[in-house]
């Protein structure tokens, strides 16, 4: 009996240390920028970002279809219509970092944004800007490299 105590507390404590890793955060307002105008983005559903301290700087991970089939301009023609429904920022490469008057960390990005399903793929080149203030995201900035146009933004809320 003493074994399987020993063995349910170490299980707790490898759980609670993997849940400190891993942040959700869901995003609170949406706006997007189309030739330097900024406007409120409608999207249906809940855009997700996930984060994990494990992983490389500047790595996220982003659920939502809509959003995610638009910031793609729709140019990926998958077998499988799902795989717009997540994509992973990975390989980000740090272009910048900038503190604002309020403490804010702008952290900016440029890396590949992947989406990919049990046959489809699909990658383009993205640029991202973190904000973040006292280890919390409160932000993100986001467009694709070749399209300087259009810009989203978003308010992050923990979830």
């Amino acid at each position: 009996m003493k074994h399987y105590y020993t063995l349910f507390l170490l299980l707790f404590f490898v759980s609670v240390n993997y849940a400190q890793q891993t942040q959700t955060l869901i995003v609170d307002k949406a706006w997007v920028s189309e030739s330097e105008e900024w406007s409120d983005f409608k999207f249906s559903g809940q855009i997700v970002f996930n984060t994990n301290a494990n992983s490389e700087e500047g790595t996220l991970r982003i659920g939502n279809y809509d959003f995610l089939y638009d910031f793609a301009e729709g140019k990926a023609k998958f077998s499988n219509k799902s795989t717009y429904s997540t994509a992973e920022f990975s390989h980000p490469r740090k272009l910048s970092v900038t503190t604002d008057k309020q403490g804010v960390v702008n952290s900016t990005y440029e890396g590949t944004l992947v989406f990919q399903g049990d046959r489809d793929y699909y990658s383009v080149i993205a640029v991202v800007t973190l904000l973040e203030k006292s280890g919390n995201m409160l932000g993100v900035k986001m467009h694709l490299k070749d399209n300087t146009q259009k810009e989203y933004a978003f308010s992050l809320k923990p979830s």
